[in-house]
């Protein structure tokens, strides 16, 4: 029987690669830690970018996960003059 610490492991290590940072923008609904990886940035700065008006669908708590459309925050990100790369 695997140890807990042993399936905590993996299940991080096939988390990280969930999505890759070069995913194409289909229309499709992401939570933060995969929003961060598709756009290649830190949670610090996804956090800042929600302070400036970044469009969420809804918004995460205890129970409930935060829900982004990756259409709308392209069209954010582009009219805002950031890079994606």
């Amino acid at each position: 029987m695997k140890s807990s610490n042993y399936l905590r492991q993996a299940k991080r290590r096939n988390h990280r690669h969930h999505e890759p940072k070069d995913s194409n923008w289909q229309d499709k609904v992401v939570g933060k830690y995969q929003l961060t990886l598709i756009l290649g940035i830190n949670r610090a700065q996804l956090d800042r970018w929600l302070k400036e008006g970044l469009p969420v669908i809804a918004q995460g708590h205890l129970s409930k996960d935060w829900e982004f459309d990756l259409v709308a925050v392209k069209a954010w990100i582009d009219t805002q003059g950031y890079p994606r790369d």
